[in-house]
């Protein structure tokens, strides 16, 4: 019992530690410009070009968020 917690100890403790190296190396990507922070959303209005949704699409979808609600489509 007392090795598995340990053991989780450790694993806690490595798991902060990566998650500190993650921060710093999103610092020095956002410092170097190589990466830059979320601004304005980006539109997908485009992305749905040419595409034809019918009403069997929107049922199907709607079902398969909420089947709770829709079990009747």
């Amino acid at each position: 019992m007392l090795k598995e917690i340990d053991m989780d100890l450790q694993l806690y403790d490595k798991v902060k530690k990566l998650e500190h190296e993650i921060g710093e190396i999103k610092l020095m990507l956002l410092k170097l410009g190589r990466i830059k922070k979320a601004g304005e959303p980006i539109s997908l209005e485009g992305i749905w070009g040419g595409i034809e949704v019918t009403e069997e699409d929107i049922k199907a979808s709607k079902k398969s968020l909420f089947p709770q609600d829709y079990n009747d489509l």
